[in-house]
């Protein structure tokens, strides 16, 4: 008779059995994801390691939770108290690591954005965070993230949340339709995950339902393996046990180095492409402790080694590979460099593993020790996030000992300077900039960020012409237009912002002049849907909107002044070429400190020429460009007199705005 399974009160699980050659799996899955964050090139679908981890993980835990329901032994509190002591000490160590890290090696603002996402990647949201906030696992900006490898550890913390529950009120239902339940669950996710990466990749990349059945896949063997342990014996009948394990386990590991030498980053994954992986890892999981391969490769003492250490490794590896390639301005560190990461990386990883994650496992589980170690994880993540924010000694502390110049470019704007209310009472709020410098302005500024940096440079100057100066980050400024979000839904708040602002220039025939500066090839990169084209998209939606704001604009009977934009770079001039970091690993910080006109991407060019030829067709719209102020004899500096023109990529600095402003101006008499 089965003894009945208590919730709540800590037992002993019956484990399964230790196999040396699923911890050289582990190996296996992450050196290919190192190596393919450090020598992309080399190992182009290292990626896929985090497959592996997905099965290897779903099998074990299922083993786990399989076995306690059957012996009616199954307690959640001993289930969770492990995932916690297994899990959240290392995190809190290379959380800190990172902080320390990020003081000498990252710029101040990147330091203060890898705290502000340290309690996503502390109790794994990481996953959601990125499909919210990013464009995808494969884009610039996510690849300079220090804590996007959390987003997989998201993924899998997520499927312990909900999977104990799950199998527990199944196995209560029907434990004889249990195998069935799982398989059709497995079946549910991989069509969604089929669906989505074909309609939604962003999401189907970083979304627990989607990578769901990537972990169910080990559940299920694991519970074949427990219910019918001789199942090889009588499903094949060709050769015996030793030629069957053998042939599991080298199909299994040649699905496996396929999908690694084959497949490419960004190209349709996870979809089909994921069962390479998964169901090669399963192979290699069946093909058990006495298949050749198994025994002489994955259990040799080497890659069981690595594997023991792999879960800190993970965390560690990209911690210090991310911040050296945003301390090198995008950059991946080469040669000597290289390797010293990946050294140093193993050594905090057997550290972390033999002084933190071992003696915590072996702890005794209490709700004392667990509710110690989530507090202490909070601390460490929202605390610090707190301090950062209220604590103006903290943010002395971070941008003490760099050059003023570069502290002038860092510093934010102060509130009180950000609005007021003559501008909002005419324009709305919410916009991320609306100032008067007089009352009543007859001119008005009006742009996305890079409208909105500029009054950095302006507003401690005396002066100023009368203008209004409106802009709204991540804005577009055409009427009944806005741009798709990452979560691939129009950011209606936005376009309502910016709608404000035209209702506002139709009504007031004060407003003569209009100053259009915005981050124009930002909006020939991005989706734009607008109300009034439906069914226009791309380039020929961004062309139609440029011919409608110009004729409004005429017919209201405004002059305009069409500023073009300042060049895009591929890198962050502030880190290359201005000694912003403690530690700067560049061998030549001044290499990229000058970029050659004939050198800038199409796109860019592309959209100068459109809108030159275009504004060329209305009598009230002049052009200025910004490459008058920068760029000089082919080249465009990034560092004059050694003040930095640019904050990142794309903004202008203070110093850069204001050699803008000294032509611009001009403009407005």
């Amino acid at each position: 008779m089965q003894r009945r399974i208590e919730i709540g009160k800590p037992q002993s699980f019956s484990r399964p059995n230790y196999r040396p050659d699923i911890d050289g799996m582990r190996a296996l899955a992450i050196l290919s994801v190192l190596i393919f964050h450090a020598y992309p090139s080399s190992l182009p679908g290292g990626f896929v390691g985090v497959d592996i981890f997905f099965v290897i993980s779903g099998y074990l835990i299922s083993s786990i939770i399989f076995r306690g329901l059957t012996l009616g032994t199954f307690s959640f509190f001993d289930f969770y108290a492990r995932r916690v002591r297994r899990i959240f000490p290392a995190v809190t160590v290379v959380l800190l690591g990172s902080f320390v890290l990020g003081y000498f090696l990252l710029t101040p603002y990147a330091l203060e954005e890898l705290i502000e996402e340290s309690p996503y990647a502390a109790f794994f949201l990481e996953n959601w965070r990125l499909y919210v906030t990013t464009g995808g696992y494969w884009e610039t900006a996510t690849e300079l993230k220090p804590f996007m490898h959390f987003w997989s550890l998201g993924v899998e913390e997520q499927y312990y949340i909900f999977y104990p529950l799950i199998c527990f009120l199944l196995w209560k239902v029907s434990a004889k339709r249990f195998l069935t339940s799982l398989v059709l669950m497995l079946l549910v996710s991989l069509g969604l995950c089929l669906y989505d990466t074909a309609n939604e990749p962003v999401r189907a990349f970083y979304s627990l339902h989607t990578r769901f059945w990537e972990l169910l896949i080990g559940g299920v063997l694991a519970y074949i393996e427990l219910k019918w342990p001789e199942y090889k014996k009588n499903c094949v009948t060709i050769g015996g046990n030793e030629f069957i394990n053998n042939a599991l386990s080298i199909l299994g590991l040649s699905l496996i180095v396929f999908a690694i030498c084959v497949f490419e980053e960004g190209k349709d994954f996870p979809g089909w492409r994921a069962l390479f992986p998964t169901v090669g890892s399963v192979l290699i999981i069946a093909a058990g402790t006495k298949a050749s391969l198994n025994k002489y490769v994955f259990a040799n003492k080497t890659a069981v080694f690595i594997g023991l250490i792999s879960y800190p490794l993970y965390l560690w590896h990209w911690i210090f590979i991310c911040i050296a390639k945003n301390n090198l301005a995008g950059d991946l560190p080469d040669g000597i460099l290289m390797i010293g990461f990946i050294v140093a990386s193993f050594l905090m990883a057997y550290l972390t593993y033999a002084l933190v994650e071992r003696p915590m496992r072996s702890r005794k589980a209490t709700w004392q020790l667990i509710l110690i170690l989530v507090l202490v994880l909070a601390l460490i993540s929202l605390g610090t996030k707190t301090l950062i924010r209220k604590s103006q000694t903290l943010q002395n502390m971070l941008y003490s000992g760099l050059p003023i110049e570069v502290q002038e470019t860092l510093r934010d704007l102060p509130r009180s300077e950000e609005r007021d209310v003559e501008c909002e009472n005419l324009f709305g709020q919410g916009h991320s900039i609306c100032r008067s410098t007089v009352k009543n302005p007859r001119i008005l500024l009006f742009g996305d960020s890079h409208n909105h940096i500029m009054w950095k440079a302006l507003y401690r100057q005396e002066n100023l012409p009368g203008f209004y100066i409106v802009g709204s980050g991540g804005s577009v400024i055409f009427d009944r237009a806005t741009l798709i979000g990452g979560d691939g839904k129009p950011q209606i708040e936005r376009m309502e912002r910016v709608s404000q602002v035209w209702d506002t220039l139709r009504r007031n025939k004060e407003i003569d002049t209009v100053v259009l500066r915005g981050f124009w090839v930002g909006n020939l990169r991005s989706q734009l849907i607008s109300e009034k084209h439906l069914n226009l998209s791309g380039e020929e939606l961004l062309k139609q909107l440029w011919r409608d704001t110009f004729e409004e604009l005429y017919s209201l009977n405004k002059h305009v002044i069409l500023v073009l934009d300042n060049i895009e770079l591929s890198f962050n001039p502030l880190t290359k070429c201005s000694p912003i970091q403690r530690i700067n690993l560049s061998t030549n910080p001044e290499e990229k400190c000058s970029v050659r006109i004939e050198d800038i991407d199409q796109d860019q060019i592309k959209i100068r020429e459109y809108l030159i030829q275009e504004a060329a067709r209305w009598k009230n719209v002049k052009v200025f460009d910004s490459w008058e102020a920068l760029c000089k004899n082919g080249f465009c500096n990034m560092n004059i007199n050694g003040k930095p023109m640019y904050r990142d990529e794309n903004h202008l600095s203070v110093y850069g705005n204001a050699l803008v402003w000294q032509k611009l101006q001009h403009y407005l008499n």
